[in-house]
């Protein structure tokens, strides 16, 4: 908890960070639980992160989220890493508390989250080969779920299935009846990205994008298709939440703020000229 008078400093670092709504996230994550303090996005160069995470916590943060590309680098710095963060050596968050920092990784709860509250179908057709990627790959392990993994280069693949190489993934697709397609790579972060996949999906195929940035064509053509879509902002409130909870030891309620967050998507979308 907060000292009277004095209220957390919490933080994303990443690199660039041009969009990010977990500042909007945990700014209502503290007016729903009645804590008060500060959430602040520091994009940091990959070169300088030891430094400015250092600097940082010296400052008197305690609670950091780290996003691409620092998660690898983040959990080599840490003092300890806890639960999942121990198999996978990568992290998303960090507390800290008089000087030892421990790493947590928040990913797979929220990837949890994402499959149960969106009811998405096995197989699953994993993309992607970094962290986010790991997380789906864990959970769907797990859980004793059918699923692959395709990436750009499965050499440095290091989950628990087997990969294959992306431009495999469309012919997977294609031969299965049914299933969710899971976009763990950083491909819609640009609005004219093209993703690896034919379109039309097959009749039954869900694509589920674990981004979220609301102008990405490619995906927004799925939904003129008739195809069913999910966007990563559940997954993205969910794993938020957790480290909410991991600093403050307070579980914030999450309905409210994924519609606000969806609310924000909208008039994002409304704003640009993709549509």
């Amino acid at each position: 908890m907060d000292k009277p008078g004095q209220g957390f400093r919490f933080g994303l670092i990443g690199w660039p960070l041009l969009f990010s709504l977990s500042p909007l996230i945990h700014k209502e994550f503290f007016r729903s639980t009645g804590l008060s303090g500060e959430y602040v996005a520091y994009p940091v160069l990959p070169d300088i992160i030891r430094e400015t995470l250092s600097e940082l916590l010296r400052s008197g943060i305690t609670g950091l989220n780290v996003t691409y590309p620092h998660k690898g680098a983040a959990a080599r710095m840490c003092n300890a890493l806890e639960g999942h963060a121990r198999d996978l050596r990568v992290i998303n968050t960090i507390k800290a508390i008089d000087g030892h920092i421990t790493g947590y990784n928040t990913d797979i709860y929220g990837f949890s989250c994402f499959i149960d509250r969106c009811s998405l179908p096995e197989p699953f057709f994993v993309a992607g080969c970094g962290s986010v990627a790991l997380a789906a790959d864990y959970v769907l392990h797990e859980r004793g779920l059918q699923y692959e993994v395709y990436c750009r280069n499965p050499l440095k693949w290091s989950g628990f299935a087997s990969a294959g190489k992306l431009n495999e993934l469309s012919d997977s697709v294609r031969s299965a009846d049914a299933g969710t397609v899971v976009n763990a790579t950083t491909i819609g972060w640009g609005d004219d990205d093209i993703f690896p996949l034919d379109k039309p999906l097959p009749a039954n195929m869900i694509f589920a994008d674990l981004n979220y940035s609301s102008s990405w064509h490619w995906r927004n053509d799925l939904l003129y298709l008739g195809v069913k879509v999910f966007t990563g902002e559940e997954m993205l409130v969910h794993q938020a939440a957790k480290s909410f909870e991991i600093w403050t030891g307070i579980m914030p309620r999450t309905a409210e703020v994924l519609e606000i967050v969806r609310e924000k998507l909208e008039e994002t979308k409304k704003g640009c000229d993709c549509c």
